[in-house]
């Protein structure tokens, strides 16, 4: 990723100049102008325990600098609600640019193919691809046909969800500062490991359905990560959303 943006950002008036270091507790990664030397500079917070979170916080800076540096030459300072789960137009245009690029989407559906998704297999995409196994969990989410979502928590309460296209055709939805609800993986402890194929709840946990939830217990972010698998319901007929996708990384290359 580091080799990616300092080579290829050569090929612009003002390329990317450094990747650096910078332990600075509010946020994860900056894009950040430098305005003496007429270029930028990457920063990343090295407090980042995953080596595959900082590559992806990687790539998305490297989208902001290529999709939106012109509309914010002040740079970005992106905590960590911005690099996975940002709400804003351009933190989701950035997270989706560094989605393509470090996971392209043939490949990813090559690895998961019809399998059932566990955490095994979730972790084995997380190692393949150097991503956090949030970053792989929503990319499952964007090509599965299943009735999915991905709910993050923290102390008890939903920070933020994403939803399969099938999951939003179904109306489900996880509010911001919703309670955990009793019964699930997520609001039990997380001091012994959750298994792998997830745990089978019934209606009335999560949704008015059953699912299976996959639970995903990050101690030093003290977070909880669900993923939400409604098998039952909303499953397309070849298993995936058939709809051509563009490259993304040479379209967004394109917008200096």
């Amino acid at each position: 990723m580091r080799q990616i943006a300092l080579e290829y950002s050569k090929r612009f008036s003002d390329p990317i100049l450094d990747i650096i270091e910078a332990p600075v507790p509010c946020f994860e990664g900056a894009l950040a102008p430098l305005k003496k030397r007429g270029g930028w500079a990457i920063l990343y917070n090295p407090g980042i325990r995953s080596a595959g979170r900082i590559n992806y916080t990687l790539g998305h800076e490297w989208g902001h600098y290529l999709c939106h540096r012109q509309q914010s030459p002040a740079g970005f300072e992106c905590g960590e609600s911005d690099v996975l789960g940002g709400s804003r137009q351009q933190e989701r245009e950035a997270d989706k640019f560094a989605s393509y690029l470090l996971m392209p989407l043939t490949d990813f559906r090559a690895q998961v193919g019809a399998q059932r998704m566990t955490l095994d297999l979730l972790k084995h995409c997380a190692d393949r691809y150097d991503v956090s196994l949030t970053a792989a969990a929503l990319k499952w989410l964007e090509s599965t046909g299943l009735c999915a979502a991905v709910v993050v928590a923290t102390n008890g309460f939903v920070l933020w969800g994403r939803r399969s296209a099938a999951a939003g055709r179904a109306r489900i939805f996880f509010p911001s500062g919703m309670e955990l609800p009793r019964g699930s993986l997520a609001a039990g402890s997380g001091g012994s490991s959750p298994p792998s194929e997830g745990q089978d709840l019934p209606p009335g946990v999560w949704w008015n359905r059953p699912v299976r939830e996959v639970a995903i217990f990050a101690d030093h972010y003290e977070m909880t990560i669900s993923l939400l698998i409604f098998e039952d319901h909303g499953v397309l007929p070849d298993g995936w959303e058939d709809d051509k996708v563009e490259d993304t990384v040479d379209r967004f290359a394109l917008r200096k």
